[in-house]
């Protein structure tokens, strides 16, 4: 595939590196963003989740120059809801291990481009390449959110939104919520982000708990993790320190390893193949209280985003570790 055909992303992600309690599935992701050769990442930006954004970006630094791609930007994004309060989950985990830098010595940014804020560079970079840019948003929406309100004709330029986020109980057990019985928690973060997004009529596509959870097979094992030889690749040292650093303090229950979330959203960006969508009419809970981030189906509504529905995740999860620790 030439380089005029590889798909332009910029990847919106909270990646922790080595940092206990955190997820591993959001520095896979970048790593699979810089070594998937259908894919050109255009820049990373940073959002409040895993870790506060700054530190977020001194992470994705910590993959970038591991991969010897130091030459991507990173902007820093924003660390609150757009309303200005941090959800009281994260304040207390950022009080702790998460708001600072854990096991794996992590590079000071240096990069000019993080003086640029991440919506500003969002705006920025759609703009050069206007409907050529897809943003693959693994995390709370509030950047992307706050891109497309200060700069409406975002609207008709992105080319398309990949997003992990939100559950619509397609599937029992685990298709509902992971951080309240009903929402997800990159919706949950920001569901007033997330409704400007769901209803900005850009292109979007949403990956959801619905097929990123065990029963689809989307589970990097604990035994494939431990046979990973540090020296068998570029990205192999970092690839097992964040996937041991996450075993060592799973976030989630859901079996002997690592859901890969995040790292399917970018397989979906640069493969759609990969997997199965039904067009869907999908909004977000505003209303305070329980249901407070719950991405709900409206039956018979218009269609404004394509939902993943099916994916053989054992697939998919070899194709991945494959294609990060590709010699």
């Amino acid at each position: 595939m030439g380089a005029s055909h590889r798909r332009k992303i910029i990847l919106d992600t909270d990646p922790a590196v080595g940092i206990p309690g955190t997820d591993a599935d959001d520095p896979l992701a970048l790593m699979l963003a810089l070594q998937d050769p259908r894919l050109e990442l255009l820049g990373v930006t940073t959002i409040f989740g895993n870790c506060p954004p700054a530190l977020g970006a001194r992470c994705a630094a910590a993959v970038l120059r591991a991969a010897g791609r130091e030459d991507v930007p990173v902007a820093i994004g924003m660390g609150t809801r757009m309303n200005g309060e941090l959800p009281q989950p994260l304040k207390d985990a950022y009080a702790g291990a998460r708001g600072r830098p854990g096991r794996v010595q992590l590079p000071e940014i240096v990069n000019p481009r993080t003086i640029l804020s991440a919506v500003d560079f969002i705006i920025e970079t759609v703009s050069a390449h206007p409907g050529e840019v897809t943003i693959v948003a693994i995390g709370a929406q509030t950047n992307l959110a706050l891109a497309l309100e200060k700069a409406p004709r975002l609207r008709k330029d992105i080319g398309a939104v990949v997003f992990m986020g939100g559950g619509l109980g397609l599937e029992q057990r685990y298709g509902k919520g992971n951080i309240t019985p009903l929402a997800e928690c990159n919706i949950w973060f920001d569901p007033q982000a997330a409704d400007i997004v769901f209803r900005s009529g850009v292109e979007l596509t949403m990956v959801s708990l619905d097929v990123t959870n065990p029963t689809t097979g989307l589970m990097l094992r604990e035994s494939a993790i431990r046979a990973v030889d540090p020296k068998s690749a570029l990205l192999a040292p970092i690839f097992r320190e964040v996937c041991m650093t996450y075993l060592d303090a799973p976030m989630f229950d859901w079996g002997d390893g690592c859901v890969l979330y995040d790292p399917l959203a970018v397989a979906v960006a640069a493969d759609p193949g990969v997997a199965s969508f039904q067009d869907l009419s999908v909004s977000v809970n505003l209303e305070p209280g329980p249901g407070l981030g719950q991405t709900v189906m409206r039956p018979g509504g218009k269609a404004n985003m394509r939902v993943c529905v099916g994916v053989d995740g054992e697939k998919v999860v070899g194709d991945i570790v494959k294609t990060i620790l590709a010699a």
